[in-house]
């Protein structure tokens, strides 16, 4: 019987600039046209193609959803659409990271494009709401469980909670919200983020 193999090596960094003008010269896309149909300015976005600047999970999110495609393409164009039978292993220490504006973060399950679920390992730095860029939402809903370290999460509606090493919650994804490291070392965290929308039920007490 075969022994498993997997491999050793540590994946390339994406280049999310690179992949983003490509899709947006494919769609005959200026510039000033994404950034009119997105409301992210078409200075931003240039920085982004070109590398200047690091484009943030929201924003990565709101160019998938303009330009219809899924938010894999930016980072795995070669992506295998999700499918019945199909799976997706991620070994410990390998995947795609990226570099956000607001954290390291590790896309998991970055070869199967068309999930209803994303998850990704993020490494949490930031002690204050201006080093994490404020409150930010996006639709969906979201789960953390704190894997290393302590996270303090912010959001709109509810006082700042701390989450111990093995806590977890589930929430909102829409409410704004920013993750912030407890303390002086940083916060590992597992965060699945679910893309499907929701109609609101009431307001929150």
């Amino acid at each position: 019987m075969p022994t498993p193999q997997h491999a050793q090596t540590e994946m390339p960094q994406p280049d999310i600039g690179a992949n983003l003008k490509s899709m947006r010269h494919a769609q005959g896309l200026s510039l000033a046209k994404l950034a009119s149909l997105t409301g992210i300015s078409d200075a931003t976005l240039s920085r982004v193609e070109t590398g200047k600047t690091l484009v943030s999970a929201h924003n990565l999110y709101t160019l998938s959803k303009t330009l219809h495609v899924d938010i894999t393409a930016f980072y795995e164009p070669d992506a295998s659409p999700l499918r019945s039978g199909i799976r997706s292993i991620a070994r410990n220490g390998l995947g795609h990271e990226m570099i956000t504006d607001r954290f390291v973060t590790t896309v998991l399950a970055g070869d199967l494009a068309n999930k209803q679920m994303h998850p990704s390992l993020n490494v949490i730095t930031a002690q204050t709401l201006e080093e994490a860029g404020g409150l930010i939402g996006h639709m969906g809903e979201e789960f953390i469980m704190v894997q290393e370290g302590r996270l303090i999460l912010h959001s709109e509606h509810y006082a700042p909670v701390l989450l111990e090493t093995g806590d977890s919650i589930y929430f909102d994804g829409s409410m704004p919200h920013a993750y912030l490291s407890g303390d002086e070392t940083p916060a590992r965290i597992l965060v699945i983020t679910s893309m499907k929308t929701h109609a609101p039920t009431g307001d929150v007490k």
